[in-house]
């Protein structure tokens, strides 16, 4: 009984410690040791009081002819506290190109880090 009930308390800590300091992180696809960094851009838009922020952030390549495919894409979000949610639009992962849009929370603003691998 004893034993259960600390293994509870442990499980409830973690989960509240992960959803008040993981942040708006994400991963979509596997980054491969042979695959090439394509992209590092930083999005952001600053914050107005009282309203929801919106930005789209879109990912094109040059030459479409010799353009790699997106095996990855990670997402890091450089705020702490009230970061913004991204969402995979269009394309990613298995893709020529991809396109993402971040919303804030109201009245605080969009600071991101993108990263795409391809090969």
């Amino acid at each position: 009984m004893g034993i259960s009930a600390t293994f509870v308390g442990l499980l409830l800590c973690s989960v509240f410690l992960t959803t008040v300091y993981g942040g708006n992180n994400y991963l979509w696809g596997e980054i491969g040791p042979n695959d090439y960094h394509l992209a590092k851009d930083t999005v952001s838009k600053a914050f107005f009081l009282g309203l929801v922020q919106h930005k789209k952030y879109v990912f094109k390549q040059s030459n479409n002819l010799d353009a790699l495919t997106i095996t990855a894409i990670r997402i890091t979000d450089k705020k702490k506290d009230n970061g913004a949610t991204a969402v995979l639009v269009a394309g990613g992962p298995g893709s020529k190109g991809a396109t993402i849009e971040f919303t804030s929370q109201r009245g605080y603003g969009i600071k991101d880090l993108v990263e795409i691998w391809g090969r």
